[in-house]
């Protein structure tokens, strides 16, 4: 396993700049997670530390050794791509030992990477099988067993799991989450679920157009997001948003109605008095019983979505307000065209400015 820094790294395009300036430093042995929507950059990123695209500018380290230099095949990493790209006319074995019988190592050591691989990654019995003859389960563990024969010092994922079906999504994240445990070694990880960054990571790289939004454990991002951006990304079903006004006492006043005391707020200095700024508040934080100084929100029932063991409701708040999603544990009794009151504890809220990156004014 290695380190990777990178330092001020930089991707231009026939004249488009795509990485802007990145800066980044992924510890031996971390599983890292680079996640944003799709066009944010993170396959390029990728692309740039294997050495598939050349950078404009700055440095990639690996154990501190500047590699921009080096050739993909001179750098020591493994890439498991979202196709599968296996050989269909070769067995199992055969296409993980292909890469290194090209490298002229010993067929011994061949053997013994293979089958070490192969016991891993539960192949062991399938090893005479071509990949017509293996779930799409199989054969990305194929591709990611062809992967570990290289003994890399960095394994790369690009959206490994995007080709396979919700339930065996569930199943492959367990599977590699467990291999690196299993092996201790240096993963990076990119992905647009956002679900699969959360369940994964030690640390999450958020990406948006090119630059990094924020960097933290999966939790550190939930609970404190940087800006409305990473609030809005991390977390699912989506947090909601709405418009309020500073008053006088510090107290923030939605655009429906009401007024609340979020705490952190007074430390926010620069936020002057009668400033519009954005609340948030997640889905699942929301309750249908008052209580407290929790923050009433009216809203008008547009959808509901009964999932056995939790209910999604769905609601368009008062005027232009916005909508409004509530998480509740279990079954509801509620109707579209129902009106009702959801509650939002000063705890449960965070604010972010209102203009340019809709940085968080909350601690």
């Amino acid at each position: 396993m290695a380190s990777l820094e990178l330092k001020q790294l930089v991707k231009d395009f026939e004249g488009t700049r795509v990485i802007h300036g990145v800066d980044l430093q992924v510890a031996h042995g971390e599983f890292t997670v680079f996640v944003g929507p799709s066009g944010c950059g993170k396959s390029t990123l990728l692309r740039l530390i294997c050495g598939l695209e050349d950078a404009t500018s700055g440095d990639i380290l690996i154990d501190g050794q500047r590699v921009n230099h080096l050739r993909a095949a001179d750098r020591e990493l493994a890439m498991v791509f979202q196709s599968y790209a296996l050989y269909p006319h070769m067995t199992v074995h055969q296409n993980m030992a292909f890469g290194l019988e090209n490298l002229g190592m010993p067929k011994g050591e061949v053997q013994r990477r293979v089958m070490d691989a192969a016991v891993l990654l539960r192949l062991d019995g399938l090893l005479q099988r071509k990949p017509t003859q293996l779930s799409g389960g199989q054969r990305q563990r194929v591709a990611i067993g062809r992967a570990i024969v290289r003994e890399p010092r960095i394994f790369l994922f690009d959206e490994p799991l995007s080709n396979l079906d919700a339930e065996l999504r569930v199943s492959m994240r367990g599977e590699i989450s467990a291999l690196h445990r299993r092996l201790g070694a240096t993963m990076i990880y990119v992905t647009h679920d956002q679900v699969e960054a959360m369940t994964m990571a030690d640390k999450i790289v958020v990406l948006r157009a090119g630059r990094i939004e924020q960097v933290g454990s999966p939790l550190a991002l939930y609970n404190k997001p940087a800006n409305r951006f990473v609030a809005g990304f991390i977390g699912s079903p989506q947090m909601n948003f709405f418009d309020a006004d500073v008053g006088a006492d510090r107290r923030l006043w939605p655009v429906f109605g009401g007024s609340i005391s979020v705490p952190g707020l007074a430390g926010a200095g620069t936020v002057a008095n009668g400033t519009r700024v954005v609340l948030g508040v997640r889905p699942e934080h929301l309750r249908l019983e008052p209580g407290g100084d929790a923050l009433a929100l009216p809203m008008t029932v547009t959808q509901v979505e009964q999932l056995g063991g939790l209910s999604l409701i769905y609601g368009n708040l008062p005027g232009d307000a916005g909508r409004l999603t509530l998480q509740c544990g279990g079954q509801v009794s509620v109707r579209v065209g129902d009106t009702l009151t959801a509650h939002a504890p000063p705890e449960a809220l965070r604010v972010f400015r209102q203009d340019g990156d809709g940085e968080a004014l909350t601690s």
